[in-house]
């Protein structure tokens, strides 16, 4: 009997101890004090007739407006498979989180442009093929939902799945010609978020 109340007693603490550290870590980065900095990681599946997967490593550097708004910039590195080039997209990010807590489901939106090298499947007229002429503006867009848990403060984990989309000059199997178009790819993110004081 009275290792079991030894044990309650233990169990009790433990819980009060839990739930006080969880209670301290509620809140999210400070807007006051520096920027939300995120180092994410995408693996892709290809979505629609015309998608394309890949791999991805993006970083970005956001400025609070408030607790839940945040709003900056970002550069990454994404290879497509099918397609057979790099792209290095330069773009701006902003995220919305629900919630101003430890745990927080967010949206993510990520839109500009994109350069194009190391293209090895060029003027085949095959699908997945690139048309040799330039393309006019490469768009990149990427909007994204998932959730960010903090570990402390200032450093968190983030997981999202987002819809990342190229627009390229790609040969159309059905036209037999090259056309611009959007290809997606579906995504599964995972990142870590860190802030730095005064930035």
């Amino acid at each position: 009997m009275k290792l079991l109340n030894h044990n309650r007693r233990y169990l009790f603490l433990m819980t009060m101890l839990l739930a006080a550290t969880f209670g301290m870590a509620q809140t999210s980065f400070d807007p006051d004090e520096g920027c939300q900095n995120v180092i994410d990681v995408t693996f892709a599946q290809g979505l629609g007739n015309y998608g394309d997967g890949g791999v991805s490593a993006n970083y970005l550097h956001e400025k609070f407006i408030n607790e839940r708004f945040s709003i900056g910039a970002g550069i990454g590195y994404n290879h497509h498979e099918k397609y057979k080039f790099s792209a290095i997209p330069v773009y701006l990010s902003t995220h919305y989180f629900f919630l101003d807590r430890r745990f927080s489901p967010f949206v993510n939106l990520r839109i500009g442009g994109f350069a194009m090298f190391n293209k090895d499947n060029v003027g085949t007229n095959e699908k997945y093929s690139l048309s040799k002429e330039k393309q006019g503006f490469s768009l990149f867009m990427s909007p994204s939902v998932g959730v960010k848990m903090h570990i402390t403060t200032n450093i968190g984990i983030m997981a999202s799945i987002s819809d990342e989309a190229y627009l390229v000059k790609a040969f159309d199997t059905n036209k037999n010609d090259y056309k611009s178009k959007l290809i997606h790819d579906l995504g599964i993110n995972v990142g870590v978020c860190f802030q730095i004081k005064g930035w």
